[in-house]
C-alpha cells in the first residue's frame, strides 16, 4: 500500500521476488481491495502522521486495515504502516519527543528477535503499543519492531534505496514544511544519501533475512522467529 503516487517500494519487489512472491502495488487514494482478495499485505511509509484526521484517505484505510488484520491476512507495516498498524491493534500513533534520523543498531526485546542492524530511521512520529502486542525491538528513542499473529511492524526502512531516498528528497522541495527541513538540515541529507549507497549490500542482506522469517513465520505461526 502506498501513500504517494510518487512513493516507490525500494528493494521490497526484490526481496520479495525471491520468494515467488510478486509485489502489487495500491495507491491508498484507489478503491481499497477486499480482504479476501489478498494474499499478503505491505503497508508502506508516508511522510505524513498516523494520527492526522486531516488526511482524506487516512480514517478508510485504518478501518480497511482493521478488516485486513481480521481476516487473518498476513501484514507487514513500515515506518508510517508500523504506527498505523501499531492503531489497528488498539494502540496509539504519536508525535515522537525528538526525531529520529540516521542508521541506528536495535536493541532486542525478544529471546528470538535477531535482527540487530543497524537500520535507516527517519521518522518524527512513533507509537505505543497495547499490552497484547509483542515488543520485538527498540531504541532508546522509541519501539521499533512488534508483531500480533501474522501482523509485524517496523518502524525502520529495511526497504530503503537511493532512488527511495530521491523521491524522499523532491517531495520535501514540495512542500512548505519539507523545504523548511531541508533548510534546517544541513548536509545530512546529502550524508544520508552517500550512507544509503554505502550500506546498500548488507543493509538489502538483511532485509532479506527478516523478510525469510516474517514468511517463516505466517507460514507457521505457531513456530517463533529466529
Amino acid at each position: 500500500m502506498l501513500h504517494s503516487p510518487s512513493d516507490v517500494p525500494g528493494t521490497l519487489p526484490e526481496v520479495l521476488a525471491e520468494h515467488g512472491i510478486a509485489l502489487q502495488t495500491h495507491l491508498v487514494s484507489d478503491p481499497l481491495p477486499p480482504p479476501e482478495t489478498l494474499e499478503m499485505v505491505v503497508v508502506m511509509g508516508s511522510p505524513e502522521s498516523a494520527y492526522d484526521p486531516r488526511l482524506p484517505w487516512l480514517a478508510a484505510e485504518l478501518r480497511w486495515l482493521k478488516t485486513v488484520i481480521d481476516a487473518g491476512v498476513p501484514t507487514l507495516g513500515i515506518c508510517f504502516g508500523s504506527q498505523l498498524l501499531a492503531r489497528a491493534l488498539g494502540g496509539t500513533a504519536l508525535a515522537a519527543g525528538e526525531a529520529e534520523i540516521g542508521w541506528t543498531p536495535l536493541r532486542d526485546r525478544h529471546p528470538d528477535w535477531h535482527h540487530p542492524g543497524p537500520w535507516l530511521n527517519f521518522h518524527f512520529d512513533t507509537f505505543r503499543l497495547p499490552d497484547h502486542v509483542t515488543l520485538l525491538a527498540d531504541t532508546a528513542l522509541a519501539p521499533q519492531a512488534f508483531r500480533h499473529g501474522s501482523a509485524w511492524g517496523v518502524q525502520f526502512h529495511p526497504e530503503i534505496t537511493v532512488a527511495m531516498f530521491d523521491t524522499w528528497l523532491s517531495d520535501w522541495q514540495k512542500s512548505e514544511e519539507g523545504r523548511r527541513f531541508l533548510a534546517e538540515a544541513g548536509d545530512l541529507p546529502r550524508r544520508l544519501r552517500d550512507e544509503i549507497a554505502r550500506r546498500q549490500p548488507d543493509n538489502t542482506a538483511n532485509f532479506r533475512r527478516l523478510m525469510g522469517d516474517f514468511l517463516a513465520a505466517i507460514a507457521a505461526p505457531e513456530k517463533e522467529i529466529s
